[in-house]
């Protein structure tokens, strides 16, 4: 069953490097429409529906399809506009850190100057399925890194 209203987001700047400040605020409203303009429910297997209608609507702001950090690797990360990278993550809590390390590579060769990292809320990562990466757990964690992750980053939040 389809959501009747889109989904909400919500932005937190999520480090110390100023994720907001680096970030033209037109970028984050666009991502805001898109996951506005979504009516898929939120719930155990809507993910790969979720990730498919998001890169899609990504693709018409003029981002693009996924991005290998290696022409000899499977290494991705979602998305590259101008020199913003973006991850969307909406499996397991593990698979975060990894997108850190994707996105602290690419800043450190100057290939992106800030982020956007999508996850959802706690709320909604329960109803996605168990484990699943969400964003106050990751804005909680990172700080942890502070000393490691140097990029400007913006956490968008999404939920019904």
């Amino acid at each position: 069953m389809e959501g009747k209203e889109g989904l909400k987001t919500r932005t937190i700047h999520s480090n110390c490097n100023g994720g907001l400040e680096s970030i033209n605020i037109a970028v984050l409203d666009q991502i805001d429409s898109i996951f506005s303009s979504l009516t898929i429910a939120i719930k155990n297997f809507a993910v790969s529906k979720i990730n498919h209608e998001v890169s899609l609507r990504l693709k018409e702001f003029g981002w693009s399809d996924l991005v290998r950090l290696a022409e000899v690797s499977k290494i991705t990360i979602t998305s590259i506009r101008d020199d913003i990278g973006l991850c969307m993550q909406t499996g397991n809590v593990s698979r975060i850190y990894a997108d850190l390390l994707k996105l602290q590579s690419l800043y450190a060769k100057n290939i992106i100057k800030s982020a956007i990292i999508i996850v959802p809320t706690g709320k909604a990562a329960r109803k996605l399925g168990s484990n699943v990466a969400s964003f106050e757990r990751l804005c909680r964690e990172l700080p942890i890194f502070a000393q490691v992750i140097t990029l400007p980053i913006v956490i968008i939040a999404f939920e019904e």
